[in-house]
């Protein structure tokens, strides 16, 4: 039964991490960049010391490799800020380590919609 515990706390913290951020994201960063910044998916580590952050860019069509890598960077330089208003703003006993990861997921299936239109033509 420890396993089954063991998973709904890290998912529990999963989506307390997920809600907190996006609302750290949307109240309190000033950086343009990163306000354009959508989380769609969380984490943790099952020693709950590491998270990663999948992010995307909303309105992302037109953005370049080096566009995504520089708003990449850009966030990742601000993971203290976000851990400080984690510690203040959720229950969290110990806020994990947090990295960004830019989520290419929907940029890839609009690649490959795209390819599939193409050959239907």
């Amino acid at each position: 039964m420890k396993y089954d515990s063991d998973n709904q706390r890290v998912h529990r913290i999963n989506s307390v991490l997920m809600k907190e951020i996006a609302k750290i994201i949307q109240s309190e960063i000033n950086d343009p960049r990163i306000k354009n910044v959508v989380i769609t998916e969380v984490q943790v580590s099952k020693d709950l010391k590491n998270a990663k952050i999948f992010f995307i860019i909303f309105n992302q069509k037109n953005k370049s490799t080096e566009e995504i890598s520089l708003l990449s960077k850009a966030i990742n330089s601000s993971k203290l800020f976000f851990k400080k208003k984690l510690s203040e703003n959720s229950n969290l006993r110990s806020v994990p380590n947090l990295r960004f990861i830019y989520d290419n997921t929907e940029s890839k299936a609009f690649e490959l919609e795209e390819l599939i239109n193409k050959s239907l033509k």
